[in-house]
C-alpha cells in the first residue's frame, strides 16, 4: 500500500513559509505542496490518505507520483473513485491505457472519463479572482473552457472505440471538474448553458401599476460563443446526435477540499446531465447521489431525487 504524500517536504505555518517551499519544490503542483506542508491541513491529508486507500486498487500505477504535479486533475480522479466506492457501485479493473473508470452494471460497462478543466492561457483564458474587488462573472471564458475539456474527452472516446477498449453498446460519460476556474455559477449549473445552448434568464413583466409585476420568465438562447481571435465555438452538444456517443456528463463545481468527507456525503453536489440523443442511455437515477438534469420534450427539467 502506497502514500500518496510519500516525502516530507517541510512545514509551512505561514504564507512566507508556504512560498519559499513552493519555490524550493518549483516542479511539484503548488497546491500539493501547500497540503503537504500547511500546518493547518492535517485532517485534510489524513482524509485523502483514507480514501487513496479504498481507491488504490483501481488506480493508474503512475497515481501517486503524477498527484504531486497535477493535483487538480489527480484529485478529480480520486475525488470521484472515492464517490463511486463509497456510494456502492462496483468498479471493474483498471488498465493505464483505457478510460479512468469501469462501472459495472449488470450485462454491460459503464465508462467514466474524468477531466479537470484549467483556467488556460491563451486571450480567452479565465481570469484569477480579486479578492475585495467587484468583477464580473467571467463566463464566456469558462464556458470555452468547459467545452474545450468536453471535446478533448469526446476524441479520446473515440480513440478507445477505435481500439477496441470501449464497445460500441457501452454508455460512455465525461467527468468534468472546473473548480479551478473558481468563479461561481449563476442561477443554474453552467454545464447546460454549454450543453444546451442556453443563454441568459428572461423576465416577463406586467406593467400594472402602481409597479410592474413579473409573470414569468424564459431563457434566451445562445448557441456560440465568440473567442477573442473571432471564431465561435459551438454550445450545443446535447441539442443534436453529433455527441451521441456521449450518455451524460457528470459536473461538478466544488474541489476535493470543499466536498463533503462523510461517506454518506461524499459527491453530494454533483449534477449529472442526460443526453437525449444517446445512443447509449443511461437509466434514470442511475447515479443516484447526483442532482441530475434531462432533456424531457423541449423541457430541460431537474428530476427528483432518487436516493
Amino acid at each position: 500500500m502506497s502514500k500518496l504524500f510519500n516525502e516530507n517536504l517541510g512545514i509551512a505555518t505561514n504564507s512566507t513559509e508556504l512560498a519559499k517551499l513552493k519555490k524550493k519544490f518549483s516542479s511539484y503542483d503548488p497546491f500539493y505542496v501547500a497540503v503537504s506542508t500547511m500546518t493547518t491541513r492535517p485532517e485534510f491529508r489524513e482524509w485523502l490518505g483514507t480514501v487513496w486507500q479504498q481507491y488504490e486498487p483501481y488506480a493508474d500505477t503512475n497515481f501517486v507520483s503524477e498527484f504531486k504535479r497535477q493535483f487538480a486533475q489527480r484529485a478529480w480522479e480520486l475525488h470521484l473513485g472515492a464517490t463511486l466506492i463509497n456510494r456502492g457501485y462496483k468498479l471493474g479493473n483498471h488498465r493505464n491505457t483505457g478510460p479512468d473508470f469501469k462501472i459495472l452494471d449488470e450485462n454491460r460497462n459503464v465508462w467514466v472519463e474524468a477531466i479537470a478543466v484549467k483556467k488556460g492561457d491563451g486571450n480567452d483564458k479565465v481570469p484569477n479572482i480579486e479578492h475585495g474587488k467587484a468583477m464580473d462573472v467571467p463566463e464566456k471564458e469558462m464556458l470555452l473552457r468547459l467545452t474545450a475539456g468536453l471535446v478533448e474527452k469526446y476524441q479520446k472516446y473515440l480513440s478507445y472505440l477505435k481500439s477496441g477498449q470501449v464497445n460500441s453498446n457501452d454508455p460512455f460519460v465525461i467527468a468534468v471538474d472546473r473548480s479551478d476556474l473558481e468563479h461561481p455559477d449563476a442561477q443554474i449549473p453552467l454545464i447546460l448553458k454549454c450543453l444546451f445552448a442556453i443563454g441568459h434568464q428572461v423576465l416577463f413583466l406586467k406593467t400594472n401599476k402602481p409597479k410592474p409585476k413579473t409573470e414569468g420568465s424564459t431563457w434566451s438562447a445562445r448557441e456560440h460563443v465568440g473567442k477573442k481571435s473571432g471564431s465561435d465555438i459551438g454550445m450545443f452538444m446535447f441539442r443534436d446526435s453529433s455527441f451521441e456517443g456521449i450518455s451524460a456528463v457528470i459536473y461538478c463545481a466544488r474541489n476535493i477540499l470543499n466536498s463533503p468527507r462523510n461517506h454518506k456525503q461524499i459527491g453530494d453536489g454533483f449534477v449529472v446531465v442526460h443526453n437525449p440523443f444517446a445512443k447509449n442511455p443511461l437509466v434514470d437515477g442511475f447515479f443516484k447521489f447526483a442532482e441530475t438534469w434531462k432533456q424531457e420534450g423541449k423541457r430541460l427539467r431537474k428530476l427528483e431525487s432518487q436516493r
